[in-house]
């Protein structure tokens, strides 16, 4: 079988195409094996989850009290309430838990598919994601702010429900550091943003483009890290999603229902991960036009290597040409 070598000009790293290794990387998963006894998402048990930091009432779905809402995490990993309060031990450096957790339930249905949702009932999801967003850059003790969709016991989800997870925290992570850097470096010298050069590039060949709309584009990487990964983007610059206006709320929309639809025929409703890649909030003027924010779904359906884990050496056993094909293909005929 026919393999190659492909570098990440985003995040400079190296993925291995390996074919031959598909029976074992690739391993079964399921977005519905994270369950508990009692959901504590659905209506009626509110008081498991604490006080409504913002709710959405979807007017398809009357006699409902809310059908999407957010509130703090239980559990959190970071409180909004704490002081910074840093510290020092030699070169070992700590300070308190401080930030915000909060927990976007993004539909009052339970046992239900995320494309099975209506366009409009998902467009409420994105505008609180964009709220929420706005809402806690106000805080100046926050750095950067993280959106991820854990879906299914593979990807780490804990309750099986459509829920997302808001964190803020009080330091930037190396990761997007490294983005920032990359892509300021390649504004610097060619005087465009690098992933509004990706989009057109992935526009030109086709081959790796999943679907699209007038407003974003999905598509599976040229070195993409893991099977079936698909990146989705704003064909208009911008470098944090706050900025994402209503038509570009519905466009992107229609465009998650669409690819829901394909990943869950395609993978047989795989555990995934989505993730919400945007720039930092103490970005300057010239970083923001240097980064463009995208959202990152990862269908766990392989198992990482000692030199993923440690070296960011990828090995996948399926070409992102190969993947957008079989994607691109499925319709829904409903």
């Amino acid at each position: 079988m026919q393999g190659t070598l492909r570098r990440d000009p985003l995040n400079r790293v190296w993925v291995i195409f390996a074919p031959e290794k598909v029976r074992t990387i690739v391993t079964p998963s399921s977005e519905n094996e994270a369950k508990f006894d009692i959901n504590p998402f659905i209506p009626g048990l509110e008081d498991m989850t604490g006080k409504n930091i913002l709710t959405r009432r979807n007017a398809a779905c009357p006699g409902e009290k809310w059908t999407s809402r957010v509130f703090p995490a239980s559990l959190p990993v970071l409180k909004v309430e704490n002081s910074k309060n840093p510290k020092g031990d030699g070169l070992y450096d700590t300070m308190e838990r401080i930030g915000a957790h909060e927990v976007l339930v993004e539909t009052y249905k339970n046992n239900v598919h995320f494309d099975e949702l209506s366009e409009s009932e998902i467009s409420d999801i994105v505008s609180m994601i964009r709220d929420r967003v706005a809402d806690l850059k106000r805080d100046t003790r926050l750095k950067y702010i993280s959106v991820s969709k854990n879906r299914g016991r593979a990807a780490g989800g804990t309750i099986d429900h459509n829920y997302l997870e808001i964190k803020a925290f009080p330091f930037v992570p190396e990761s997007i550091k490294a983005k920032l850097a990359n892509c300021r470096g390649y504004y610097e010298s060619r005087e465009r943003c690098m992933v509004c050069d990706i989009l057109e590039q992935e526009r030109k060949d086709e081959s790796r483009v999943v679907i699209e709309n007038d407003r974003f584009i999905a598509f599976c990487p040229y070195a993409s890290r893991f099977p079936f990964e698909i990146t989705v983007a704003p064909r208009r610059h911008s470098a944090s999603i706050d900025s994402i206006d209503n038509d570009e709320i519905a466009d992107l929309s229609a465009l998650l229902k669409q690819l829901g639809f394909k990943l869950r025929s395609a993978l047989n409703s795989p555990a995934y991960n989505a993730i919400f890649i945007q720039s930092p909030l103490s970005a300057s003027e010239t970083e923001s036009e240097a980064f463009h924010w995208y959202l990152s779904i990862i269908p766990r359906i392989s198992v990482l290597s000692a030199e993923a884990l440690e070296n960011e050496i990828y090995i996948n056993p399926t070409l992102p040409e190969e993947a957008a094909g079989f994607l691109g293909s499925i319709k829904n005929d409903k």
